[in-house]
């Protein structure tokens, strides 16, 4: 079954300030590149089986039903919920950062 995948605007937003901050903060382009190859492996993946993907870690989130998928070989971590045949991708953080209040 293949699902249909929506990136919110937050979500988009997000990325594009994980992404200028490893280009002109951390001047890391590698990182940022690999940030998006490994991004595009993960949507893959949602569009394919989002449920191979866990629950979220807090109680909280995975109360409300949002998955967590991480960014293979990377501290980056995509918050999803699935509805019917549909994946939105709600927010991609850094691990270290307390995300549970940002979705």
């Amino acid at each position: 079954m293949a699902y249909k995948l929506i990136i919110t605007e937050h979500a988009d937003d997000l990325l594009d300030n994980l992404i200028y901050h490893l280009l002109y903060r951390l001047k890391n382009e590698q990182a940022a590149r690999h940030l998006l190859d490994g991004l595009e492996n993960v949507y893959e993946r949602l569009e394919n089986n989002p449920l191979q993907f866990p629950l979220s870690k807090d109680a909280y989130l995975a109360g409300k039903g949002y998955h967590e998928a991480i960014v293979p070989q990377m501290k980056y971590v995509v918050i999803f919920s699935i509805k019917a045949d549909v994946v939105n991708v709600v927010g991609i953080f850094h691990q270290l950062e307390n995300y549970q209040r940002k979705v």
